[in-house]
């Protein structure tokens, strides 16, 4: 009984203080979906009153081609079936769209059409994107230094971070989502997050020259944004998409607290799956709708094109290193994505958009739906046809133009899921990622590499003609990329 009323002690206190941050942290501790609900304040986009129909539900369970031609072994969750994997992969919902035509609309988990949930990192496409068309008012500048909007930034090192470095992630304060859940906590549930970015986030990296996954960054983008726009973040966005482009449901923007107001831009929205989908119609026509570009060329031709003398894994708040084929110098998919797996995948060269939203995130969804949306396009995949998969052409030597070389060696034997290893062999001081690394393994058809606690090395090989000629090489936290020519 005694150490009942104490936990009733505890809980009220937490109750009493949950305005504060740590009041936060202690009563809800784990990001959940409905937040927006229970844990913050909110601004509301209210939907539109003549909402324009902008797809064509042609939904059907047929339209989806079976698991194992796009889900591989390891990701397929021991699941039996398709519904069978949507459960157990904790899904809410998801939505395949091809040609505006929704092909597959399907809620569980207590998900549904009108459930409005919290998207997460999803959000920073949408101020990434809002920065853009704030430039392109003449509002702010997307080379211009934080320290512009952020006076404190000025005082030191950090003087001469730009907005553009906050979009790729390149910007060099010392934080990393992956490796400091403790301080992302504290950024999640602060009451103040202009006071906790000046305070808590110093330069540790010249910017331009480390990726690191820091969500801070968008938060002060959206700290930035405010200001030069003189607009809450939900009365510009608002006024910039959703007017335009309608709100089948409530948009809620999570705020700080009732006293600052700060939006919470790095990953606070909640939506409905549906309203995702809207939003990702808008991309998929290149920044149109209807007619009428909402969002400026320049910003949507950085997120679809690769520039391979560039960091391309991610750009301007979406990624990119997803699902790769023969054509990966020329891929054009991008998407947005949240904690949990909240999604908005888009293709332009196969005209897709898919949603999927979650209560937890059990696979690498981007690899999951880019292989979907080639398929729902009539294309195949390095699941469904043999030919498009180059893993047995991976092991050789390769050698970069400076003459530092790489060897990999197959494995005779497949591990547990079926999939393909090689032995890496190279030199760690000049291969300092991964350093304890002995073995790779297959992504897709044409690259392999690892993914671990904030860091990946990949390496997407180059075919032509069906020969494997080489790979550009990339490992976080670098945002170069190397080519290897195969030597033999």
């Amino acid at each position: 009984m005694r150490k009942l009323f104490t936990c009733l002690c505890y809980i009220n206190i937490a109750y009493i203080f949950s305005g504060c941050t740590f009041g936060k942290i202690v009563l809800f501790f784990k990001p959940d979906i409905n937040d927006h609900e229970k844990a913050f304040v909110c601004d509301t986009i209210t939907p539109s009153e003549n909402l324009t129909p902008c797809f064509v539900n042609v939904h059907d369970p047929d339209n989806i081609p079976p698991i194992n031609k796009w889900i591989n072994l390891r990701q397929r969750l021991e699941a039996t079936d398709f519904n069978d994997f949507l459960d157990k992969s904790n899904t809410t919902a998801l939505l395949v769209i091809k040609n505006d035509s929704i092909l597959y609309e399907h809620y569980l988990k207590k998900g549904a059409k009108d459930r409005t949930q919290v998207v997460f990192s999803v959000t920073k496409g949408f101020t990434s994107t809002l920065v853009a068309i704030a430039a392109e008012e003449g509002l702010l500048s997307i080379d211009q230094k934080v320290a512009d909007f952020i006076p404190e930034f000025a005082e030191d090192e950090r003087k001469n971070i730009t907005l553009r470095h906050l979009m790729g992630m390149v910007s060099g304060l010392n934080w990393n989502d992956f490796k400091n859940l403790p301080r992302l906590g504290g950024l999640y549930y602060n009451n103040n997050q202009q006071n906790f970015v000046v305070r808590n986030v110093k330069k540790e990296y010249y910017p331009d020259t480390k990726f690191e996954y820091k969500s801070v960054s968008t938060q002060i983008l959206g700290i930035c944004l405010e200001k030069a726009t003189g607009k809450s973040f939900a009365d510009y966005m608002n006024d910039k998409i959703w007017k335009h482009i309608g709100a089948e449901y409530d948009v809620l923007v999570t705020l700080d607290s009732k006293k600052n107001r700060n939006a919470r831009t790095f990953g606070g929205i909640a939506m409905t799956a549906s309203d995702m989908a809207r939003f990702g119609r808008l991309m998929l026509h290149d920044g149109v709708w209807e007619g009428k570009r909402l969002v400026p060329q320049w910003f949507m031709k950085e997120l679809r094109n690769r520039d391979m003398n560039k960091w391309i894994g991610y750009s301007n708040c979406f990624w990119r290193n997803g699902y790769e084929n023969q054509d990966f110098q020329d891929n054009q998919q991008f998407w947005a994505a949240g904690y949990g797996g909240q999604y908005i995948y888009v293709s332009p060269k196969e005209n897709t958009i898919i949603v999927r939203t979650g209560l937890k995130e059990e696979n690498r969804w981007s690899v999951i739906l880019g292989r979907l949306s080639a398929l729902v396009s009539g294309g195949e995949t390095d699941l469904s046809d043999p030919s498009m998969d180059f893993g047995n052409q991976f092991a050789g030597t390769f050698k970069n133009s400076t003459g530092n070389e790489m060897k990999l060696e197959l494995l005779p034997e497949r591990d547990h899921y079926l999939r393909r290893e090689w032995i890496w062999k190279r030199e760690t001081d000049y291969f300092k990622e991964g350093k304890g690394l002995k073995t790779l393994t297959q992504f897709d058809g044409i690259s392999l590499g690892f993914k671990k606690k904030g860091e990946q090395t990949r390496m997407y090989y180059k075919v032509k003609q069906g020969k494997v000629l080489g790979f550009f090489y990339n490992s976080w936290p670098s945002v170069e990329f190397e080519y290897f020519e195969k030597v033999f």
